[in-house]
């Protein structure tokens, strides 16, 4: 008996090791690819950028609707609460177009604290736990490709790139020391498998493929693809738990419409892109109003999709829920 166990524990990790090295080679060729391309298409990263934010960007982002229902029982309600994050972020773009730095020093800042939101990714996690895997994929640019972003920058933010890019650095080298203090303080707590992981990623990422290319990669496939998978499981779990008790339908119904309104826009924007590069119409001087436009518009929907996600965290990764959809108000603590 203990023979047999041990032979199939022995299968299992076989296996195991097996899968685990098929997805690294896998990730190795993808990787590799990866670079081809970043190196040999002139703007490969700046219109990689540019499609997954009017994409898969966009879709993640455009979902906060799902959340808004959720979190207003009537429809004058979320139909409320859709204008007052309407008007939220006309007002952040406004405020963001008159300053380039300090534009940059709240999307830095939100960036590193959205992209941390735990989700389960490790058990017990402090704040420390969010900071450093947040601050990844957007502080380690700045340590490790110097040269690209001074080139990036004047065309994202024009005249205040000397000022973003001491601001940025600056940031940057704080990270790296509340690492090491966490490291030091934290210990066994903070060497979390997910998390280092993740960071190790997000370093690869970034050694191999210039700031555009790799944070295009983190944002548009692990980032928005994790958040959008959320959403859309926990709407099958929603519908499911409507149809066993039959309450809720309305809002189901109304998190259907959300989702194919939002699927038809990116759909479109898509399209939109696709004839936008097509024309040939982008020349040299246009890269700044295109980056400095994407920027604004990241900025001002970020602090509503971020105070949205942040309040729906435990929702989004929830298997059951007891409560009905539409009345259960989580608040997300770190």
């Amino acid at each position: 008996m203990l023979q047999r166990r041990d032979w199939n524990q022995t299968v299992s990790w076989s296996m195991s090791m097996s899968m685990s090295m098929s997805v690294l080679a896998l990730a190795g060729l993808g990787l590799a690819a990866l670079r081809y391309l970043d190196q040999s298409v002139t703007q490969a990263g700046l219109w990689l950028f540019v499609g997954v934010t009017l994409t898969t960007g966009f879709f993640h982002g455009a979902l906060d609707i799902v959340l808004i229902q959720r979190e207003f029982a009537s429809t004058r309600r979320w139909l409320g609460a859709v204008v007052v994050y309407g008007a939220a972020v006309v007002v952040l773009a406004i405020l963001c177009a008159q300053s380039n730095w300090l534009m940059v020093l709240a999307l830095l800042a939100m960036s590193v604290w959205h992209f941390g939101e735990p989700y389960g990714r490790w058990a017990h996690g402090t704040w420390v736990h969010r900071v450093v895997a947040g601050g990844a994929p957007v502080m380690l640019p700045a340590l490790l490709a110097a040269p690209a972003l001074q080139h990036i920058l004047p065309m994202a933010v024009g005249l205040d790139s000397a000022r973003v890019w001491t601001i940025w650095q600056t940031m940057a080298w704080c990270w790296v020391g509340l690492c090491g203090v966490g490291m030091a303080v934290l210990r066994r707590r903070l060497l979390s498998k997910p998390l280092w992981a993740e960071v190790a990623a997000v370093f690869a990422l970034n050694v191999a493929l210039t700031p555009l290319m790799a944070f295009s990669i983190y944002f548009g496939l692990f980032h928005a693809g994790s958040h959008i998978y959320r959403v859309i499981k926990r709407r099958h779990i929603g519908a499911a738990t409507a149809q066993t008790s039959g309450s809720n339908r309305t809002f189901t119904h109304q998190r259907d419409v959300a989702i194919a309104a939002t699927s038809l826009g990116t759909l479109a924007l898509l399209l939109v892109l696709a004839w936008y590069l097509q024309s040939g119409s982008v020349a040299a001087h246009a890269h700044y109003s295109l980056l400095n436009g994407l920027l604004i518009a990241l900025t001002a929907v970020t602090l509503p999709h971020l105070v949205l996600v942040s309040r729906n965290a435990r929702w989004l990764t929830a298997q059951t829920s007891s409560r009905p959809l539409g009345t259960q108000h989580v608040k997300f603590d770190t």
